[in-house]
């Protein structure tokens, strides 16, 4: 069955930019990795801080061995903008 890794975050004030260009080089990295199936990046259209990262994968497997593979930049970049912890959860895709 197919995996939905999520992550819920918030953008330090006046990081939003930077954060959304972060992700969407993060959602480019994943697309192009063994088993991920894409990764959708969405921000709160009321609340523009907020973002929710969605990756999708063959199996817990292929999410796993893709840590290692992820441009380290752009982690980073991710990292230095984010206002608060990540929120994760894994979701089993059932339709879509």
């Amino acid at each position: 069955m197919a995996l939905v890794h999520s992550y819920q975050m918030i953008a330090r004030t006046g990081s939003e930019a930077g954060l959304a260009l972060a992700l969407e080089s993060l959602a480019a990295a994943v697309k192009g990795i063994a088993g991920s199936q894409g990764a959708m990046v969405l921000q709160d259209r009321k609340e523009a801080q907020k973002f929710l990262f969605l990756e999708f994968w063959d199996s817990e497997d292929s999410r796993k061995a893709a840590g290692p593979q992820l441009p380290k930049d752009v982690m980073a970049a991710i990292m230095a903008a984010l206002g608060g912890p990540l929120q994760m959860a894994d979701w089993d895709r059932l339709a879509g």
